[in-house]
């Protein structure tokens, strides 16, 4: 919240306290303060009078002018068009600094020219708060002392803290709250304006407010009947522009003042806009409206929208629909202040993106008198700002239960819990400062907490309020007593080092997608079960949690080859969740190629094949041999994956992941073709029983080879025939390579198979030896499989 030292010292005396001493001291307490700036960016800035202006002698849209600045008269060239001789205007002398610019002295088309007469917007002013005469040429003054301070003469003398909000104390969305806590913290006065039951009375109305929803259990309205529109009085011009929002009329802006004062948002009519005074709160409208932004939001059912008989009038908490604004010929005006339940006026303002000064408040916990003290206010206000005449009782409907919260606690137990040895007139003094109104019977201490502290709930409160009052300088320094201890991994974290070395190791990028994504995303394919829904979720796109890492990971392919990175390998390790169970899986994706092609000519293309050795050579690593794998085609879904070149992963038999092209169809949905994926579970794969990964010598003797070329079915597995090969083989075989697959027409629903095999022992092998295994191997496969030996 942005906080106008102008305006905090109508409510508090400050004098003598710079404004950065009240930014310390705040963010010292608990409340930080990001920065302090002043309403006018500029060094060296004075007022200047136009003694003389005349046309530049080699230029016709310049003018040389002759500037009284108090001390002395400079000669300066201005640009600007409304420029003329009189005038009283902000100059920036020599060695000022304006933003990125530096002004020095110089010669503009052979005339000598020695600092800048200055726009606002050249000043730092933001262009929201600028006429269009202002946004055009240079800022004119009233009349001025020469060489005095134009901030002043601008009313723009002012230091501006923003104050970052901490989630329990909503109350610093109201200026009254941190007049108290800057009252409490400097020990100085309140200087707060007197308005209550200014409301209370009026003549008879037929002005009929209503709730038709839980979600707004109190509404309160006000028929003024006659109001004078214009200028607002110069104070409150000020105070709105410090505090970031821009002056409109006098009504308007008492409306901003008073939320800034208490923290309620008010919203004024015109009386002229409502077909019929009868207000009323309703959550149960749906279809498009157009709101004071001129822009159309769409209302769903669940939505608190304010009614008008049948006609939306404004979306609760949020912002007005339709031309309900005061115009600058409004009568008369209806005053609504209300409540709303703060869940769900956040999860409109976050669905339809709108984010206003009112929102902002009434999505946090609020003063349960708020909407009273408003009332009051603002009623006070316009009587005295806008001639407000004829007015109507307040109707009021429902209302908020409020019972003054009491918390009590003892010295002693202050000081035991923060290790300090504070007095009871310490504390005392803390809690008489905070206008918590402490009593004490027999050493316990009562606090009563105003009722725009919400956060003051329990003892530990009235002690944190204590320490950051009184300062934590006063806490004794001492040295934690810690036991030695040596870090290390867990073996889950060693498994996933591994697996992120063993990845970046064959040239996969590493990603770290959304964990929050829509309802669509947690369906179908390797989905965990039902999603785990936020409550209050940013927006729809990011409103489960997800239970799949497909979608995430397709998404990443996709967005790189929008961008033109058409080759590339990722992977990534993260949890999914579904209602009741977790589970944390591994998913690699990819297409193109994983290197680039350099001079030789050679890449590794991302194909099934490729990414299957790859997750082989992954899972060995893990210490699972590839007997304990297997590949199926039966179980695999077919709408995501191709029939074709997919396959379930399983561990000793086991499911364990899925591997395969995704399916044409989807990928050329996201102008994508030939995706490889892999995705496997790592809870069950790391919590099976894995083999000792042993180291063998280097053979002493030769190894054998022989290459064996069959015949045999379509239908034959290569994994099956190997698995034959390797029984046969009577344990002699320590290779086993298919270097060829060949089909064709003329062999019709036959495939010729080739494999390499290498023998060894510790020993030489005779050529009998080999010859006795080999045909040992091929009697296997001629009778299990009716292969034919080529």
């Amino acid at each position: 919240m942005l906080v106008s030292r102008k305006l905090l010292g109508r409510y508090v005396d400050i004098k003598g306290i710079t404004t950065q001493e009240i930014a310390d001291t705040l963010t010292n307490a608990g409340l930080e303060v990001e920065g302090v700036d002043s309403l006018l960016q500029g060094t060296k800035l004075v007022v200047g009078h136009v003694l003389e202006c005349e046309p530049h002698p080699d230029s016709d849209h310049l003018n040389v002018t002759q500037v009284d600045l108090g001390t002395h008269v400079e000669q300066i060239v201005c640009g600007a068009s409304n420029i003329a001789k009189g005038q009283y205007v902000v100059v920036a002398t020599v060695g000022a600094e304006l933003k990125d610019l530096t002004i020095k002295e110089t010669k503009i088309r052979g005339v000598e020219s020695k600092g800048m007469i200055c726009s606002l917007t050249e000043l730092g002013v933001a262009e929201k708060f600028l006429t269009d005469e202002q946004k055009e040429g240079i800022v004119v003054l009233p009349e001025a002392k020469p060489g005095s301070n134009p901030a002043e003469a601008l009313g723009l003398d002012d230091e501006i803290m923003d104050v970052s909000q901490t989630p329990n104390r909503s109350d610093f969305l109201s200026m009254f709250a941190i007049a108290h806590e800057v009252s409490a913290l400097f020990k100085r006065p309140l200087t707060l304006p007197t308005f209550e039951n200014a409301a209370s009375g009026g003549a008879p109305t037929n002005l009929k407010i209503t709730s038709y929803t839980e979600k707004s259990p109190l509404f309160l309205g006000k028929v003024i009947n006659s109001v004078t529109i214009g200028q607002s009085p110069d104070w409150i011009r000020e105070a709105l522009i410090g505090s970031g929002i821009k002056p409109i009329n006098n009504v308007v802006d008492i409306s901003n003042l008073v939320m800034l004062e208490t923290g309620q948002p008010l919203h004024f009519y015109d009386i002229d806009f409502l077909a019929n005074q009868d207000l009323s709160v309703r959550d149960d409208i749906e279809g498009s409206y157009e709101a004071l932004d001129d822009k159309t939001y769409t209302l769903n059912k669940g939505d608190l929208v304010i009614m008008n008989g049948d006609t939306p009038v404004g979306i609760a908490g949020i912002m007005g629909l339709g031309n309900s604004m005061i115009q600058d010929n409004s009568r008369g005006i209806v005053i609504e202040a209300a409540r709303f339940n703060h869940v769900s006026v956040r999860k409109t303002a976050t669905r339809i993106g709108v984010n206003t000064d009112a929102s902002a408040r009434f999505t946090k916990a609020m003063d349960p008198l708020s909407a009273h003290q408003a009332m009051d206010r603002a009623v006070q206000l316009l009587i005295e700002y806008a001639d407000a005449t004829e007015i109507e009782a307040t109707v009021q409907y429902g209302s908020i239960s409020y019972e003054p919260k009491q918390v009590s606690i003892t010295v002693d137990r202050i000081n035991a819990y923060l290790g300090t040895h504070l007095s009871e007139d310490v504390v005392m003094d803390v809690f008489e400062r905070l206008y918590f109104a402490p009593t004490i019977t027999d050493g316990v201490i009562t606090c009563t907490a105003p009722s725009f502290r919400n956060d003051i709930e329990i003892e530990v409160d009235l002690i944190e309020e204590v320490i950051r009052v009184v300062g934590y300088d006063v806490l004794e320094e001492t040295l934690p007593l810690m036991d030695l201890t040596l870090g290390n991994l867990t073996p889950f974290q060693r498994n996933i080092r591994l697996i992120e070395s063993v990845m970046l190791g064959f040239g996969a990028y590493q990603t770290n997608t959304y964990t929050l994504v829509e309802k669509a995303m947690t369906e179908g394919f390797e989905s965990l079960g039902e999603p785990v829904g936020l409550m209050s979720p940013m927006s729809d796109k990011r409103a489960h949690l997800r239970t799949q890492l497909f979608p995430s990971m397709l998404e990443v392919v996709a967005y790189n080859n929008a961008h033109k990175v058409t080759d590339g390998l990722y992977f990534e390790h993260s949890a999914i969740t579904a209602k009741d169970k977790t589970s944390y899986r591994l998913a690699i994706i990819g297409q193109g190629k994983v290197f680039s092609e350099n001079w030789t000519k050679s890449s590794v293309d991302i194909d099934f094949f490729n990414v299957k050795g790859m997750l082989m050579s992954l899972l060995d690593k893990l210490g699972f041999s590839e007997k304990r794998i297997g590949f199926s085609t039966d179980t695999v879904d077919t709408s995501v994956l191709h029939p074709y070149k997919s396959a379930e992963i399983t561990l000793n038999r086991q499911h364990l992941g899925v591997i395969g092209q995704v399916h044409p169809t989807l990928a050329s949905k996201h102008d994508l073709k030939d995706v490889m994926y892999v995705e496997i579970d790592l809870d069950f794969l790391l919590n099976q029983k894995r083999g000792q990964i042993k180291a063998a010598p280097v053979a002493k003797y030769p190894i054998v080879t022989r290459d064996l070329a069959i015949l045999c079915e379509k239908s034959v597995k290569v994994s099956d025939l190997s698995a034959s090969i390797e029984k046969a083989s009577r344990r002699y075989l320590v290779g086993l390579n298919v270097f060829d697959v060949f089909t064709s027409e003329k062999l019709g629903d036959k495939q010729s198979i080739a494999f390499k095999l290498s023998m060894g022992q510790n020993r030489t092998l005779s050529v009998e030896e080999v010859q006795e295994v080999m045909d040992a191997i091929t009697q296997e496969l001629v009778s299990k499989y009716n292969v034919e030996i080529r």
